[in-house]
């Protein structure tokens, strides 16, 4: 976890109150972590993600909870179930069957100034939010493309929030979540396709997995800035 400490000193180190660390840290897992589908899905850890680029909800939650406690700022990962419309969009359509119909999605919750705050606005990169906003809006659609129309991905410390979730979409609350793999091999875990994990198909898949996603997020990106 040397990259944690390391990245939490260069950022946080910059700052001289606990919230201008904490929003510090947020835009760095926000702009440098690009939102999509590494070769470890879920069980990235914070250094694989970190050194990969990429990850989607739970990875950058994850590394985000991290580098929150390297700072000395109290956080944790909190998991709910959302439905699988969420990513619409976000994957290309002849993938899109193979995701579940209920989603394990994970935002963080975070102590800053005394006060608690829950935020999973650093999950979307800022040129994919835009893209996927714009298509949202275009299409006359809540949800879809790993966001939703009220979304944002900016924070500023003293508020919740939220690029991906919304209390209206939550099927489920499953709480803080201390353990993420004795999570993820429960049953209350939702990202299974005919009762085998995800994270079982993208080990197999590895880097096609991930250069697929790549490719198709960075269209994305690409027609939208290009427009």
């Amino acid at each position: 976890m040397s990259k944690i400490r390391d990245i939490t000193k260069q950022i946080a180190g910059k700052h001289s109150n606990e919230r201008e660390k904490a929003i510090a840290l947020h835009d760095y897992v926000r702009d440098k972590i690009k939102f999509g589908f590494n070769r470890y899905f879920d069980f990235s850890k914070p250094d694989n993600t970190l050194d990969l680029r990429v990850g989607h909800c739970n990875p950058k939650g994850e590394l985000m909870t991290a580098l929150f406690r390297e700072a000395g700022i109290e956080a944790y990962t909190h998991f709910v179930v959302l439905p699988k419309e969420a990513l619409k969009g976000a994957v290309s359509p002849n993938r899109y069957w193979l995701i579940p119909p209920e989603l394990s999605h994970c935002y963080t919750e975070v102590k800053v100034e005394g006060v608690w705050y829950n935020i999973d606005s650093y999950i979307l990169d800022s040129p994919l939010f835009k893209a996927a906003r714009a298509k949202l809006s275009e299409e006359s659609r809540f949800i879809g493309y790993g966001t939703h129309i009220n979304s944002t991905i900016d924070w500023d410390g003293r508020s919740d929030a939220f690029s991906q979730f919304d209390k209206d979409m939550m099927l489920e609350d499953h709480g803080r979540v201390d353990n993420l793999e004795t999570y993820y091999r429960s049953d209350r875990y939702r990202n299974k396709i005919f009762g085998v994990s995800l994270n079982t198909l993208s080990r197999i898949l590895g880097k096609s997995l991930e250069s697929r996603s790549k490719l198709y997020l960075d269209k994305l990106r690409y027609d939208y800035s290009a427009n």
